[in-house]
């Protein structure tokens, strides 16, 4: 039976998936934990001196969640101690601002998890674009109007590809809807020596425009369309963590959401055309080819 090390009483937004996915990552890696978390949603899980964790918590700026990582790491090491250093980030910490802090602390080979609580935007300071805005999507930054009617003009950054191309051990997505296979893939991490990054598509209710109880829901869809498929580079090789024999339309998950209700058929369509591409290549099993 798992301990439960994340209480409730935090003031997160209502149906936050983000806080279900640290949850569940303290549920695998269990008390001997250390949590980094870098400004963001999640950063309003503690007040000081309270906290909804039964582990060590430390909030750093927005950029340097890997510069802290090696930092503990290091220390640890000096002590001849082991922990689990978990870094629990957003994506536009880890995306964007924070990207050159973790892709050093990749390349020094530090021993720490680092997860991308990903709801695809920035969500904390009012939902702007980040690298991992999906192509379409409307957020702050980028509304749909009369010369733009596309929304975000751009797709998402290949993260995965960026971070495996640093030849670290351990690279995956996962998504909150799939808690066994997200919870697998912290386990094998967990055991192994390295840096290791996860993936974590976290909806938004908030920032996507859908009901609260919904997220879950949302999430299978992004799975089975093929807006967010599941997998897991060990080493170097690709394995589909989630088979979907027949993508559903992207269409049902589109609609879902609020960010999305500006799309046209054409727009639909041409998005529709982009996944199934990519879910050929993945299926091939060549990641530097996705």
């Amino acid at each position: 039976m798992y301990k439960e090390l994340f209480t409730g009483g935090s003031p997160l937004c209502s149906g936050c998936m983000a806080s279900l996915g640290l949850k569940l990552a303290l549920k695998t890696l269990g008390k001997n934990t250390i949590v980094i978390n870098a400004s963001g949603c999640l950063t309003l899980l503690t007040i000081y001196p309270n906290s909804p964790m039964r582990v060590p918590f430390i909030h750093v700026a927005i950029e340097n969640c890997g510069a802290v990582a090696t930092g503990i790491y290091s220390a640890y090491k000096q002590k001849k101690e082991h922990v689990n250093i978990l870094v629990y980030a957003g994506d536009g910490a880890t995306y964007d601002i924070g990207l050159q802090s973790l892709s050093c602390a990749c390349d020094r080979r530090d021993d720490f998890i680092y997860v991308c609580y990903n709801n695809e935007a920035f969500a904390n300071t009012g939902v702007q674009q980040s690298g991992a805005t999906p192509l379409g999507a409307s957020t702050k930054t980028t509304p749909p109007g009369k010369e733009n009617k596309m929304g975000n003009l751009f797709q998402r950054k290949p993260i995965e590809r960026i971070i495996a191309a640093h030849g670290i051990p351990y690279v995956a997505t996962a998504c909150v809807s799939f808690p066994n296979d997200f919870m697998e893939k912290l386990r094998k991490a967990s055991h192994i020596v390295g840096p290791k990054f996860i993936d974590l598509l976290c909806p938004c209710p908030t920032g996507w425009g859908f009901k609260p109880d919904e997220g879950i829901d949302i999430g299978k869809l992004a799975v089975q369309t093929g807006a967010w498929p599941l997998y897991e580079i060990e080493r170097g090789k690709l394995k589909i963590t989630h088979k979907v024999d027949k993508l559903r339309p992207v269409e049902d998950y589109l609609s879902k959401q609020k960010r999305f209700r500006h799309l046209k058929e054409k727009q639909v369509n041409m998005i529709q055309e982009i996944l199934r591409e990519r879910w050929k290549e993945l299926l091939k099993g060549d990641f530097y080819g996705f």
